[in-house]
């Protein structure tokens, strides 16, 4: 029975069987070995089998004369039953062309000349045991790599349904956004039509009749909008030489009939103006939605007061007299459906502001009026050509 050290020894040594139907040939080989590698020994092809059956073995050499059982012939049974075991064999000259054969189709890995050296032995041995170090090396780096492609085909395959999801997301946001718009238009131009026709007289039919010409010229607008949307058109940007007073004195006059303007005084004042290119329908729904805020900054009452120039660009300021906006929020008053607590707006209307303004190639600000309240200053550049194709987005 091996001791407990000789087990140890073994366990950190290579393991090589020997096999030899006799037993001369295979004394002389394991005592050069045995100092370096746990030896096993077989007499033959099927005590050979029946050890690999139990026992680890890293090579098998084998003599390739055996009776019953050749070396060639047992070393293609280890390859089909335990084919990482590294196979070499013994032969004499005469078996030459039989272990070339052998060699070639992968039955073994080297053979071995008898009578043998002990150093080409020893070197042989060596060189085998690191050809199968490096072969299970690329194996486990083979099925490493292997691993990490079918991962990075999950993490893909999550990833274009994770993107899936934010375009759809995306898009149903995107609806979602130009839904709330057209709703805050038409309910604007609508309370205007109710307006009139609480507040007009019989007198007045052919006023009456203007401002709800006009506002129903904008809902055919805003319904074109919807459709060309829904369609995958770009929204329209049609600008044209206007005189720059016109929609500014259409959209006072619509909103003299408007609920939030009942009790306010609506003022325009004007320096010397020249005719300038751009969307007036766009600029109304500029004007409304600004004189809009300005009314609930109001409370409702007092004054708001449109100002008016042209020095090259348009400039339109928004004056107010009401609550003020604080300053940590000024930044935040741009944002889709950014409201506070003390309005009852939906958000959209500063933010269809600076959507009209963008489309035109200027800017919008807002700065504190002296004495209290808010002054939005508008500037518009002149339209050029290159901007058209730009302002959709």
């Amino acid at each position: 029975m091996m001791s407990r050290k000789v087990l140890d020894d073994m366990n950190a040594k290579r393991t090589i069987l020997l096999i030899d139907d006799e037993l001369d040939s295979l004394e002389p080989v394991q005592m050069l070995l045995e100092d370096d590698y746990a030896v096993f020994t077989a007499e033959g092809g099927e005590a050979a089998l029946r050890l690999l059956e139990n026992e680890a073995v890293d090579m098998v050499i084998a003599d390739q004369r055996m009776p019953g059982m050749t070396g060639v012939e047992l070393l293609a049974r280890v390859r089909e039953l335990c084919p990482e075991i590294v196979r070499l064999i013994l032969t004499a000259y005469t078996d030459f062309e039989a272990m070339l054969m052998a060699i070639n189709e992968g039955r073994v890995y080297r053979y071995i000349i008898k009578p043998w050296d002990e150093t080409d032995m020893q070197v042989t041995i060596r060189q085998a045991l690191e050809w199968k170090d490096l072969r299970a090396s690329q194996g486990r780096l083979s099925a490493e790599i292997a691993e990490a492609n079918r991962a990075l085909a999950d993490r893909n395959r999550q990833l274009e349904q994770a993107q899936e999801t934010i375009i759809d997301q995306e898009k149903r946001a995107v609806v979602g956004r130009f839904a709330a718009e057209m709703a805050h238009e038409i309910n604007n131009h609508l309370q205007i039509i109710m307006g009139v026709n609480e507040t007009v007289t019989s007198t007045d039919e052919e006023y009456r009749k203007r401002i709800i010409q006009e506002q129903a010229q904008m809902l055919v607008w805003i319904a074109s909008d919807i459709r060309d949307f829904a369609q995958g058109a770009a929204m329209p940007f049609t600008p044209r030489p206007v005189d720059p007073a016109a929609p500014v004195e259409q959209v006072l006059r619509a909103c003299s009939y408007h609920p939030s303007f009942r009790s306010i005084e609506l003022k325009l004042e004007k320096g010397p103006l020249t005719t300038f290119v751009m969307d007036p329908r766009q600029v109304k729904h500029l004007l409304f939605n600004l004189l809009k805020n300005a009314a609930r900054a109001t409370d409702g009452k007092g004054s708001i007061t449109v100002q008016l120039a042209v020095d090259g660009d348009l400039i339109v300021r928004i004056v107010d007299h009401g609550s003020g906006i604080p300053a940590d929020i000024k930044e935040k008053i741009w944002e889709p459906f950014f409201t506070t607590a003390e309005q009852n707006g939906a958000g959209l209307g500063l933010s269809i502001c600076r959507h009209v303004v963008e489309m035109h190639g200027g800017g919008i600000s807002c700065e504190d009026t002296p004495g209290g309240g808010t002054t939005f200053v508008v500037r518009l550049e002149p339209f050029r050509k290159d901007r058209a194709g730009s302002s959709s987005s």
